[in-house]
């Protein structure tokens, strides 16, 4: 009887101690799934060009994205992205928009919902803002504040 006890005691233990051995590069994501967990339906701001809607940080499948709402719209524009920047709102322009930024990728279209993949293993605590860009003359159309 006392070893039955014990090996049940060693299988509940295992149960709750393994996933989190078993994963820690997980831990990372846990701070992630936090901050995404604040963020949904956030305003964008304007600089050069108006961006109506909101956009939203989302999780699925273990996957973190950017989330455009329905609504969203901007003018079309030649060569927009859309990075996540280390530069506040306040202090973002044109000439700063993609130093030290991570690109998103092309802008999918001036309206309506998109979603946009954050690499795997991304630390969202180093960046401040999403913005749509336009790198190729070097304008920003806005962002939103993450």
């Amino acid at each position: 009887m006392k070893h039955r006890k014990s090996i049940f005691m060693l299988g509940f233990a295992l149960a709750f101690t393994a996933p989190m051995i078993a994963a820690p590069a997980y831990a990372q994501s846990s701070a992630t799934a936090d901050k995404v967990a604040a963020d949904q339906n956030q305003p964008f701001f304007n600089s050069k060009y108006s961006i109506k809607g909101t956009w939203s940080l989302s999780q699925r499948n273990g996957k973190t994205y950017i989330d455009f709402s329905d609504d969203f719209k901007t003018k079309n524009g030649p060569d927009l992205k859309v990075f996540l920047s280390p530069t506040s709102e306040d202090d973002v322009s044109g000439k700063n928009a993609v130093q030290g930024s991570l690109l998103l990728g092309r802008l999918r279209d001036n309206k309506g919902q998109q979603e946009y993949l954050i690499p795997s293993g991304t630390d969202l605590s180093k960046y401040k803002t999403v913005l749509v860009h336009c790198e190729a003359y070097s304008v920003l159309w806005g962002g939103g504040k993450l």
